[in-house]
């Protein structure tokens, strides 16, 4: 059963490096980094297909593995971490 949660993205740059971090109810969940700006929305379609993925329950995560499947990265982009519980 799909739900809506609280999910948001926040994104933060330090010194030309942009991350992006998914929250669950003000929880940090998962971060993710990128080199380019016109990344940042590719990192926050991975971080939502990511907590669909790993058993998340959001409409918004589920929506997200079913668009732009085609899409990937310009510039260099990484994983910081994910947190499980």
């Amino acid at each position: 059963m799909v739900t809506n949660k609280d999910l948001t993205t926040k994104t933060t740059t330090i010194n030309g490096t942009h991350y992006v971090r998914l929250f669950d109810n003000d929880k940090l969940h998962s971060e993710m980094g990128c080199k380019l700006k016109e990344d940042i929305g590719y990192c926050c379609r991975e971080l939502l297909r990511w907590y669909d993925k790993l058993g998340g329950n959001s409409k918004m995560a589920s929506d997200s593995r079913h668009r732009n499947k085609n899409t990937q990265p310009k510039g260099k982009t990484w994983l910081v971490k994910i947190e499980r519980e």
